[in-house]
């Protein structure tokens, strides 16, 4: 950004800046002889081959780099007598900002290289919002500097009795407000060169705010795209329970459902996502997720890793509203239930007693999958839970493929039913 002033303004440059500016060219230099080493990835194979990365390096960017590291400025005297130009060939290192592309296609390259948690970490930083937001900034903010230097050298009256600073600063705010298409008009063009770079410029603003207008609308739309899925589904909702004229009490019912759906899950569907995953995926998924569930159950403790890799792929989830009833005394038993989130409440109906409370990594409902009794217990919902099933259905066609596991849970189920004989109420096990 320094090499345009230097030219518009013609000032000396001081032992500092001339000193940073060899360290940038020694580094430069150092970036093209890195780049005639640096593999590149095809067809996500990595190409190592020094010719190939050499000839595909001068293809790419090696021009661009060499005009950029290149010290112009050393050699003036040489190019100027043989050439005519001056170290005004030194702008030539603008094109250095050209390699902004080359800078996150290398770290999309690189995360395509590395292990899956850095690829993770990698490409979520430089999502294609991301890429698009930071590559207009930088780009606006370079061009309306540049503008502004073109003004300044096309305009030498301008402002001609101030500083320096004070000249860029005001160059700069006829940059941005002609760029934005606002153009206030206090600062105009006087000549027919002035008039013309004007009129660029502002052509060149309007396809910038037409730009920024429409990624800006973009951003935003997609700030919360769930949540604003939500919100369709929500009004939906509403729509269904005024044209089903559902009472409004069982209607907050279910908007409440919904909200606290949004509010647990965040607008995730499991079902949705559960689908697309790839079937062996899908079991390690599910044992990450349950194994510590389904091991708290006494009949599954031992059980082996086989059989916990099939009982894992058959659990639905479910949730229920606070004081939703999960199943009645006297109902006949279908599923067992495994606590992910919230607590529920063991109750016996026929005298009102909580007989315990169940807390996250807990179960209940087990007999439903070792015999036929009707449920000794009710079961309410105490807060919004998040629950796993396990129907007997998908239980029994489970242990036709493990009959040694299927003898001992016959032996369970006989050992159980003395003891409901003993105490005629289902022992929710914890």
């Amino acid at each position: 950004m320094e090499v345009p002033l230097r030219i518009v303004f013609h000032y000396k440059v001081d032992q500092e800046i001339v000193f940073y500016e060899r360290i940038f060219q020694i580094l430069f230099s150092i970036d093209i002889l890195l780049n005639f080493r640096t593999g590149f990835f095809e067809e996500r194979t990595l190409v190592m081959n020094h010719h190939q990365v050499a000839r595909k390096y001068f293809k790419s960017w090696f021009f661009v780099d060499f005009l950029s590291a290149f010290p112009f400025d050393v050699f003036g005297g040489f190019f100027y007598e043989y050439f005519g130009v001056t170290d005004t060939l030194r702008i030539l290192r603008i094109l250095r900002a050209v390699k902004v592309f080359e800078l996150f296609k290398s770290l999309r390259l690189l995360a395509m290289g590395g292990n899956e948690e850095f690829q993770y970490r990698v490409l979520e930083v430089i999502n294609p919002v991301t890429f698009r937001l930071v590559f207009f900034i930088y780009w606006t903010s370079l061009f309306a500097h540049w503008v502004a230097c073109g003004w300044i050298k096309l305009t030498p009256e301008f402002l001609k009795d101030s500083d320096i600073i004070t000249r860029y600063i005001r160059s700069l705010y006829w940059s941005v407000t002609t760029l934005t298409t606002i153009g206030y008009g206090d600062i105009t063009p006087r000549t027919n060169t002035q008039t013309i770079y004007t009129m660029f410029v502002m052509i060149i603003g309007v396809g910038i705010y037409g730009y920024v207008v429409g990624n800006i609308a973009s951003l935003l739309s997609n700030v919360d795209i769930s949540r604003i899925k939500f919100q369709e589904k929500l009004d939906t909702i509403n729509s269904f329970l005024r044209y089903k004229k559902i009472p409004a009490d069982l209607s907050n019912r279910i908007r409440s459902y919904y909200i606290n759906l949004w509010e647990n899950r965040h607008g995730i569907d499991e079902r949705d996502i559960w689908e697309e995953l790839p079937s062996a995926m899908k079991i390690e998924v599910s044992l990450f997720l349950h194994a510590k569930l389904i091991s708290v159950v006494p009949f599954f403790r031992d059980a082996t890793e086989e059989l916990k890799r099939e009982i894992v792929q058959q659990l639905k989830p479910i949730a229920f509203m606070r004081g939703d009833l999960i199943f009645r005394e006297g109902d006949v038993p279908h599923n067992m239930y495994f606590i992910a989130k919230g607590s529920v409440d063991i109750i016996k109906e026929s005298s009102g007693t909580v007989l315990d409370s169940l807390h996250e990594g807990n179960f209940f409902g087990e007999m439903a999958l070792i015999d036929d009794r009707l449920r000794s217990a009710s079961v309410r919902a105490r807060t919004f839970c998040e629950t796993y099933v396990l129907s007997r259905e998908s239980f029994r066609e489970i242990l036709s493929h493990h009959p040694q596991f299927a003898k001992k849970i016959r032996q369970i189920a006989m050992s159980r039913k003395k003891q409901s004989k003993q105490t005629g109420i289902e022992t929710p096990a914890r």
